[in-house]
């Protein structure tokens, strides 16, 4: 999450990873885009998109499910 495509995060295949973006207000998302510019490594394939009104949350009932979804087995953007 930085505008800087050197910069990334290595970590085993088999670790589940996971963002938490925080927001002031709400809003309606409208498009998810992926950027992968690593020749090298693994890439997102599945992925789930979640919300909360509040973070952090008193226990995972309070997550929504926004979708699961497939990314391509492709370098660069992806929406």
């Amino acid at each position: 999450l930085t505008g800087d495509k050197d910069k990334y995060s290595i970590a085993p295949c088999e670790d589940k990873r996971y963002v938490v973006i925080g927001l002031s207000e709400d809003i309606l998302v409208k498009q998810i885009k992926l950027s992968n510019y690593e020749r090298y490594s693994s890439r997102v394939r599945e992925f789930q998109v979640l919300a909360s009104q509040e973070y952090p949350t008193p226990n995972e009932e309070y997550w929504n499910s926004i979708g699961m979804y497939e990314a391509k087995s492709k370098s660069g953007e992806q929406m």
